[in-house]
């Protein structure tokens, strides 16, 4: 029941913007047909009350200008670090008209959890020693050059509050040396957005939402082409 809730708001909302755009294209035929001038019926009057004894071609009527509304879309995101693949992979499986599908990625801000670097590398490889011992198994140590060589990262999260909740999970398990650091353009993103979706790829989307915790399946305007 649940699914079936979620499948027919998606289709609702994602099919609004359809009612919206007939609605506004009905009004514009509307006006067009009040506007138009039957050259029949018309007659130049002269300056003594009597017809005019040429008739005059009749001006066109002016074309009515219309703004096309924007392109519906059903967006699903967003996805960093493992989970990426496993989406791409994902949305591969959908079999979806590749014309209609766009990936976004964008760099935003995230909280950083990780222990500083340490002084070498035996120093780096002693504390993931520790963190292995203390029952620690998700974690990455930064070998690339610069001021974060040797660090070990332990997770990198959207919102402050799940990165202290994380943290204060890793207290519990005796760890220390960690800590929260605000990180701008840190946290690489990805969502997928499809164009004019049909009510069966509408539901293609929810059921595979439930496959990734944390994701989310709404219809938005869709994004600029290459965004």
């Amino acid at each position: 029941m649940r699914l079936l809730f979620l499948i027919l708001v998606l289709a609702n909302a994602a099919f609004y913007a359809y009612g919206v755009i007939a609605q506004q294209q009905g009004a514009a035929d509307s006006q067009s047909a009040l506007l138009q001038i039957n050259p029949e019926k018309m007659q130049i009057i002269g300056a003594s009350g009597g017809a005019a004894p040429e008739k005059t071609k009749p001006a066109a009527p002016s074309p009515v200008a219309t703004v096309p509304a924007p392109a519906a879309c059903l967006e699903w995101g967003y996805f960093a670090g493992p989970d990426v693949a496993r989406a791409d992979a994902a949305i591969v499986r959908l079999e979806l008209p590749q014309a209609l599908v766009q990936r976004v990625i964008a760099d935003v801000g995230g909280y950083w959890v990780y222990i500083p670097p340490q002084k070498n590398r035996a120093d780096a490889d002693r504390k993931i020693s520790e963190l292995k011992a203390l029952g620690v198994a998700d974690f990455f140590a930064v070998q690339e050059q610069g001021q974060w060589r040797h660090a070990i990262s332990l997770g990198i999260f959207k919102s402050e509050d799940a990165a202290k909740n994380f943290l204060a999970a890793l207290r519990e398990k005796g760890v220390r040396s960690a800590i929260v650091e605000r990180r701008e353009n840190f946290l690489r993103q990805i969502a997928y957005f499809v164009r004019e979706p049909s009510p069966a790829m509408v539901a293609k989307l929810a059921e595979l939402q439930r496959e990734f915790s944390g994701s989310e399946v709404k219809a938005v305007s869709c994004p600029p082409a290459g965004a």
